[in-house]
C-alpha cells in the first residue's frame, strides 16, 4: 500500500508539471541518469532504483535517438551559415549561319557571386539557433518522461513483490487455520461447516497467489524491457530505497505556485515564441535586396581583341513580397501570447489541485501508518486468540484477516 501511495505521489507531481524557476532553465527537467556506475550483473543481486536508472541510461535507445535529433538541429545551423554558390555564365554573340565558324563572334565568360546583405544570413542562423533550443528542451522532456516511466515501473514491481509477500503470508495462515479447524473437529470443538469455509478460503488465497506471481513476472518484464533485457535476467527482487519524508516534500511543493513559468507547456510556448520571432526577423531580412557581383573575360574574334567585363546587379525593392508572411507571423505571435496566458492560468490551477491531492495522500499515508494498520493488527491478534479459545466463529476471524491484508 505504501508503494502504491508513492506511485500516486509521483503522478501528482507530474500533474503539477513544474520544476524549478525560469532562471535555472538550463537544468530544468534534467533527469538524473548516470552511466558512471552501472551494476550490469542483474542476476546475482537485487537492483535499487539507482541501479535501474543507470542501466536505462546506458542501454535504452531513446538517448541515442535524442542525440541524433540534436545533431540534426546543429546541422541546420551549419546549413544556415553556408554561402550561396557562385555562378558561371557563358555568352556567345554574333554567331550566324552566314559567318564561317566563329570568326565574327563575341564570347564572354564570367563568374558571378551573390552577396546577402542586411543580416539575411544572421537571421537564418538565428532561426536555426531557436530550433536548437527547442530541440534541446524537447530532448530534456523526453528524457524526463523516460525517467518518470522508469520510476513508475520500478515501484510497480516493488508493489507487486509486496503484494506477493502478503499473499504468501495469507496462504500460510489459511493452511494453518485449516489444520487447526480439522484438529478441533476431531476433538468435537468445531463444526464441519467451518472446515468447508476454511478450505474455500485456502483455495481463494491460493488463486490470489498465482495471480500475484503472474503480476510480478509481468512487472519484471515491463521493467527490464527499458534496458533491452529479458525478464529472466532479473531473477531476484528489486530493492526500494527508504521513503521520502512526504510532509517535508509538501512544504517544498507549496512554493510551486510562484513558479508557473517553469511548467512544461509554458516552456514549450516560450521556445515557440522565440522561434516565431526569429522567423519574423528572417522574413523581414529576406524582403531586402541582395547584391550580385560578376566579372569575366570577353573575346571579340572580328578584331582579335580581348577585354575584361564587370557587372553589378540588385533587385529593385519596389514591392515587399514577404509582407503577407510577416503579417502572418505577427498574428501567430499575438495568438501565442494569449495562449501563454491561458496556459499560465491552467497550470496554476493544476498546481493547486496537485497540492491538494498530495496533501490528501500524505494524510492517508499517515493514517495508515499510525492508526489503521496498528488497529487492524491488534484486532486480528485478538480475534486469533478468541478463535483458538472457541469464543468467536471462523467467519469473524476470516473477515479480520481479509481487512488486515487489504490495509
Amino acid at each position: 500500500m505504501k508503494e502504491k501511495l508513492y506511485i500516486l505521489f509521483i503522478v501528482t507531481i507530474v500533474l503539477g508539471g513544474v520544476t524549478i524557476s525560469r532562471s535555472e532553465e538550463a537544468t530544468a527537467w534534467q533527469a538524473p541518469f548516470d552511466t558512471s556506475q552501472v551494476n550490469s550483473d542483474t542476476s546475482d543481486s537485487a537492483l535499487t532504483l539507482t541501479d535501474v536508472l543507470n542501466l536505462v541510461s546506458l542501454r535504452n535507445p531513446t538517448f541515442r535517438a535524442l542525440s541524433f535529433q540534436e545533431q540534426s538541429a546543429f546541422n541546420s545551423l551549419w546549413q544556415a551559415g553556408l554561402w550561396p554558390n557562385p555562378e558561371v555564365e557563358a555568352e556567345f554573340e554574333e554567331v550566324g549561319w552566314d559567318a564561317p565558324g566563329l570568326r565574327e563572334s563575341e564570347i564572354t565568360m564570367s563568374v558571378s557571386q551573390e552577396f546577402e546583405l542586411f543580416g539575411q544570413r544572421d537571421a537564418r542562423k538565428q532561426v536555426a539557433r531557436a530550433g536548437i533550443e527547442a530541440t534541446r528542451l524537447q530532448s530534456r522532456f523526453s528524457a524526463f518522461d523516460l525517467y518518470l516511466e522508469t520510476k513508475r515501473r520500478f515501484y510497480t514491481l516493488v508493489h507487486a513483490q509486496e503484494h506477493l509477500s502478503l499473499t504468501r503470508t495469507s496462504v500460510a495462515l489459511a493452511k494453518g487455520i485449516v489444520d487447526n479447524i480439522n484438529f478441533r473437529i476431531n476433538k468435537g470443538a468445531a463444526l464441519q461447516s467451518e472446515s468447508l469455509l476454511a478450505q474455500l478460503e485456502k483455495q481463494r488465497v491460493q488463486l490470489m497467489l498465482e495471480q500475484a506471481e503472474q503480476a510480478v513476472t509481468a512487472a519484471r518484464a515491463s521493467l527490464v524491457s527499458l534496458w533491452g533485457g529479458h525478464h529472466d535476467d532479473l531473477t531476484k527482487s528489486v530493492h526500494s530505497e527508504p521513503e521520502p519524508q512526504f510532509s517535508d516534500l509538501l512544504k517544498r511543493v507549496n512554493t510551486l505556485e510562484s513558479k508557473v513559468d517553469s511548467s512544461r507547456g509554458l516552456l514549450q510556448l516560450h521556445k515557440q515564441s522565440a522561434l516565431l520571432r526569429a522567423e519574423e526577423s528572417l522574413a523581414a531580412a529576406e524582403a531586402r535586396p541582395t547584391l550580385t557581383l560578376s566579372g569575366g573575360y570577353k573575346r571579340i574574334e572580328a578584331d582579335n581583341s580581348n577585354s575584361f567585363v564587370f557587372g553589378v546587379s540588385m533587385p529593385v525593392p519596389f514591392f515587399n513580397r514577404n509582407q503577407g508572411t510577416q503579417a502572418g507571423l505577427r498574428a501567430q505571435t499575438k495568438s501565442l501570447e494569449y495562449e501563454m496566458e491561458r496556459a499560465r492560468l491552467e497550470t496554476f490551477a493544476e498546481i493547486r489541485i496537485g497540492v491538494i491531492q498530495l496533501r490528501q495522500l500524505i494524510e492517508r499515508h499517515q493514517a495508515l501508518d499510525t492508526l489503521l494498520l496498528p488497529t487492524a493488527e491488534q484486532a486480528y491478534q485478538t480475534l486469533q486468540t478468541a478463535y483458538k479459545a472457541g469464543r468467536v466463529p471462523y467467519a469473524q476471524l476470516l473477515e479480520g484477516e481479509r481487512s488486515l491484508n487489504e490495509l
